[in-house]
């Protein structure tokens, strides 16, 4: 009876409607985007730190018998290339996080830390993900306006969906999206464990039977 238990769960998900994405979920997933993100700038950061230290090293052997502008000199000939490289990194990465979580996420719903959550962006409208544009949109937007703001855009943007009824930014109501869960992925995790569960009842006692995985088995990346 488990597996069409949890098919009929699934389908009565579905039906419901687009289920908002919690606080907490959305906070998970906005962790793991920028651990990617940090991990994707590194390289750059690593070679403007390695230049200026070199710079520092090679200026500080030549201070005392050089003029100033001479000791710049050198501390640029020393950090000039590594920071030229760092440069182009620095942009490609930057280019690279708008195309990314930016166009892409608007084009299938997802970023790799809404992958995790269980959560995507849709259009709120039409249920399906809204599109580059406004993904692209939904991306820029806010650091365009926080920037005009000293960052408190920004911050209020980000805590809307605490007291909002739909739980969303004030960007997401500029681009008609909302952050919901993943109910295609509740419904595959239905079936999942619908058919461990006719395995178990042939195979004997699922060893499994007594964790509680809630009812749909989607548990929450922060409680």
């Amino acid at each position: 009876m488990a597996y069409f238990e949890n098919i009929q769960e699934s389908e009565e998900a579905i039906s419901s409607g687009p289920v908002p994405a919690s606080y907490s979920k959305r906070i998970g997933a906005v962790i793991v985007d920028i651990l990617i993100g940090v991990l994707a700038a590194a390289p750059a950061t690593i070679l403007f730190l390695i230049g200026l230290v070199g710079g520092i090293k090679d200026a500080d052997e030549v201070d005392d018998y050089l003029t100033d502008d001479q000791t710049a000199e050198v501390f640029w000939e020393a950090a000039a290339g590594f920071w030229i490289i760092a440069a182009v990194l620095g942009v490609a990465t930057f280019v690279w996080a708008i195309w990314y979580f930016g166009y892409r996420q608007g084009k299938i719903g997802l970023t790799p830390g809404k992958r995790v959550a269980g959560i995507k962006l849709i259009n709120i409208e039409t249920g399906t993900p809204p599109g580059g544009a406004k993904g692209l949109g939904r991306s820029i937007i806010p650091s365009l306006l926080g920037s005009f703001s000293s960052g408190i855009y920004q911050l209020i943007d980000y805590l809307w969906p605490l007291w909002d009824d739909k739980n969303q930014r004030i960007t997401d109501k500029m681009f008609s999206t909302q952050v919901v869960l993943d109910q295609n992925r509740k419904a595959q995790q239905g079936v999942s464990n619908g058919s461990q569960g006719i395995s178990s009842g042939i195979g004997g006692s699922d060893p499994l039977a007594n964790f509680d995985q809630g009812s749909s088995g989607d548990t929450p990346i922060i409680s």
